[in-house]
């Protein structure tokens, strides 16, 4: 399912269509003014991982080059790390 944007040429601010059918046409105009004096513009890209590969990179040993065992700072910052990017915030403690 694409989104598609648009910068309007009147107050230059950007609007986004998400597409659910691949055949659906749309009349882009500015949803901030209103305004069909729009530009279609290159827009960013969002790549989902399989959950396999993700645990695979995070797994890497590369990734521990700098755990000092004995340190528990040094385990405390390593498991933050892993844990936001795994999309889970570990609290103090």
């Amino acid at each position: 399912m694409p989104i598609y944007e648009y910068q309007c040429g009147a107050c230059k601010k950007v609007s986004s269509f998400l597409l659910l059918r691949a055949t659906e046409e749309i009349r882009p105009y500015c949803k901030d003014c209103g305004s069909k004096d729009v530009t279609r513009i290159l827009s960013g890209v969002s790549v989902i991982k399989d959950g396999e590969k993700r645990i695979e990179r995070l797994l890497d040993p590369s990734r521990f080059s700098g755990l000092d065992e004995g340190d528990p700072g040094s385990i405390e910052k390593t498991i933050k790390k892993l844990g936001r990017e795994l999309g889970d915030e570990i609290g103090e403690g």
